[in-house]
Formats: structure tokens, C-alpha cells, sequence
């Protein structure tokens, strides 16, 4: 599996649920994430890197009874939309200045061959040439073209995964058209999933944090990134004084973007395991994404968090956007700022029907997702 978001990341994606249900259907799974540079370092030092360092350092961890191998190559030269790393030879051959050899340690820990070659991540397209593979398939997350990653030479290694694989899936129906722009041989709409168990049967227990914190709890948990909503939140948090805000997740933009205020607290990164038990204890999930700005990205967002707010028996309040009014959830749906605070009024002020959402996450377990990914794995692999 060739995938953006290194195996540990508290940000846990499809592809690292879709790699468990690999390993749980008792395939072994070689789990390859976006390299590491000397370039990184320049910028800084972060948790995430570190981590990716200890796994590229260590040759790779293994994971479910050692079903998952993950590994970060370390090279000389990521490709990255920056002057100098964006050129074409970067983006094609950065696999070459690779220290060890990463087509090596990967033929090292037994997959010289395989039958399914899994890509969500198109700068490292170069696998389809040299990983002898029965078939391959592309994972459409998002609308990549709308990233900030996004330049001419991913574009043109995107449209030649798409046409290369077998098998192309996408997460929200507005992609679509995005990928049938591409030219692929089959597609399949795969949209995100939960956990299931995980959120529902999670760690319920009061943190310790919330033991400080005054209620209502109104909970984001996720990325925070340019297409955040910012302006909202800063809206939000002076207008509902009684409420506290809870932000979890890389906040280091956060941070120049929200005023800081008495109500508002930015907890940064929690593990996975952790998330479920903030979850449970707060009173509103949130999904603040700026539509207004982002259009194009924000309306091809399948979302995750809203899956997995739900499995603890959370309400949501989130933009209006496409893709979430196709899912037709219980999510109240907000369009302007002074929208999104009445509705989270009107949430705190009414009994939430937990069962209603617990019942809908249900329905969107990453099982399901999965038995519909290997029942066209399989019908490909037997034609």
C-alpha cells in the first residue's frame, strides 16, 4: 500500500483502516508512506517527523501479529511544491537518491511480488514499474487538484495512475467526474467508514482535562489546515461565552489563526486510542470547514470525523456542503457563522438522539467498505 500519512500518525486515515482489514483477512501488508528529506529537518523539527525518522531509522515497524509492515523511505530529495524539489526529474526519480534503496528493503521484507499494488499517494506512481503485481487499484480520497501540493507534475503522475490500474475507487460521488476525467478502466465509489467498535466501545472515561473545563463541550477533532474555518470559530467563541471549544489536532496553524480566548483550548495531537473518550464527554461535535473559500475541496470531502463523532453517540453541526447533503445524515447543516452558532444553541438545548446516530455510524463500518473493496479485488484477480 502506497499512501501519504505515515503509519503511526494520530491522524489516522481510509488507508490505515482499509490495511487493517487487509491484515485481519490475513493478507500481509507492506504499508509505504510519503519520504522523508534533509529538507524536512530545515523546517523544523516536529512530533510527526520524529516519528517517521524512528521508523525510517529502524528499517520499518511491524503492526497487527505482524500481518502490517510500514516503513518511510529516507532520500535525498522529496518531491514538494517548493522551488528546486518541484522539478520533473524529482517527482520521477527521487527513489534513486534513496538511502538504503527503498525498492530493496521493500524486496527485503518479502514483496518482491504481490497481487494487489494499493496506491493513494501518485507521486510514488513509480511502483507500478517495479513491483511485479496481478493488479492494482488507486484510492481517490479527495480532489487532489484542489491541495496546495498539487502542481503540473503531480497532475501528470495522477492522470497515468488512474489510467494504469485496474481498479479506480472514490470516496464522495462528486469525484466523480474528476476521475472519469482521468480515463480510468473501472471505478467503484468507496466512500470513508468507521470504526465501528472502536468509537462505540472506546475508552469512556472523563480526561482529565475536561475535569478543569466548564460545560458545554463543543468538540472538533481532526486536521486543521488552510481550509479550516477559522473565522467561525473566533465568531463562535466570543458569541457562546458559556460554552467551551475544544480543538483537537496538529494546531500549529491554529494557533496564528484563532484568538485566543478563555472558552477556547487547543489540546494538539491525542493517539487514536485516546480520541473516543473526548468524544464520548463532549455534548457537540463540529465540522467547521470553509466552503466559501474552498469550494472545490470542501465539497468532495467524504467525511470520517463525522462517522466517527456519531459511533460515540455525538451530534454534529457542520457546513453545508455537497457531499454531506448527499449523505443525507443526521448532521445539522449550517451556512453562515451566526447559523452555526444558533444551531449549536439549539443542539445543547435539545435531548440528542444518540441511538439515531450511533445507528447511522453503524451503517458505515469500515467492514463493509472493505467487503465491497476485495469482492472487485477478487473479481478482477479471477477474470
Amino acid at each position: 500500500m502506497i499512501c501519504s500519512t505515515y503509519w503511526n500518525s494520530p491522524i489516522q486515515l481510509g488507508d490505515h483502516h482499509l490495511a487493517r482489514k487487509f491484515a485481519q483477512a490475513r493478507w500481509d501488508v507492506a504499508y509505504i508512506s510519503n519520504p522523508i528529506s534533509p529538507f524536512h529537518f530545515f523546517a523544523g523539527v516536529t512530533s510527526d517527523l520524529r516519528d517517521r525518522f524512528n521508523t525510517y531509522r529502524s528499517g520499518g515497524i511491524k503492526d497487527m501479529d505482524g500481518h502490517i509492515w510500514s516503513y518511510v523511505p529516507g532520500t535525498l530529495f522529496a518531491p514538494q511544491n517548493k522551488p528546486f524539489l518541484r522539478s520533473r526529474w524529482i517527482y520521477n526519480y527521487w527513489q534513486r537518491l534513496t538511502l538504503p534503496n527503498v525498492v530493496k528493503v521493500v524486496s527485503q521484507n518479502g514483496f518482491t511480488e504481490v497481487d494487489v499494488l494499493y496506491f493513494s499517494e501518485p507521486r510514488q506512481a513509480f511502483w507500478l514499474d517495479v513491483i511485479k503485481h496481478k493488479m492494482s487499484v488507486y484510492r481517490v480520497a479527495d480532489k487532489y487538484s484542489s491541495f496546495l501540493v498539487y502542481n503540473r507534475e503531480v497532475q501528470k503522475l495522477e492522470r497515468l495512475l488512474a489510467k494504469s490500474v485496474d481498479l479506480v475507487l472514490y470516496t464522495a460521488k462528486n469525484l466523480k467526474c474528476y476521475v472519469d476525467d482521468m480515463g480510468p478502466k473501472r471505478i467503484v465509489n468507496l466512500p470513508n467508514g468507521v470504526n465501528f467498535f472502536h468509537f462505540a466501545n472506546g475508552n469512556k472515561h472523563i480526561p482529565d482535562e475536561y475535569k478543569k473545563i466548564q460545560r458545554p463541550i463543543v468538540i472538533y477533532v481532526g486536521s486543521i489546515d488552510y481550509w479550516f474555518d477559522y473565522d467561525v470559530i473566533n465568531y463562535a467563541t466570543k458569541s457562546l461565552p458559556e460554552a467551551s471549544f475544544i480543538i483537537i489536532g496538529p494546531d500549529k496553524l491554529a494557533r496564528k489563526q484563532l484568538i485566543p480566548r478563555s472558552n477556547l483550548y487547543l489540546f494538539g495531537k491525542r493517539s487514536y486510542t485516546e480520541i473516543p473518550s473526548y468524544l464520548y464527554n463532549a455534548d457537540v461535535g463540529i465540522i467547521p470547514f470553509n466552503i466559501a473559500r474552498y469550494p472545490e475541496l470542501v465539497n468532495n470531502i467524504n467525511p470520517l470525523k463525522l462517522y466517527e463523532y456519531m459511533a460515540c453517540g455525538l451530534p454534529v453541526v457542520a457546513t453545508e456542503w455537497e457531499e454531506l447533503k448527499e449523505i443525507n445524515s443526521p448532521a445539522i447543516l449550517y451556512r453562515t457563522k451566526e447559523e452555526f452558532v444558533q444551531k449549536i444553541k439549539d443542539v445543547l438545548f435539545t435531548k440528542p438522539d444518540k441511538a439515531s446516530y450511533i445507528n447511522f455510524a453503524e451503517k458505515q463500518d469500515w467492514t463493509k467498505r472493505f467487503k465491497l473493496l476485495e469482492d472487485n479485488i477478487n473479481m478482477i484477480l479471477s477474470s
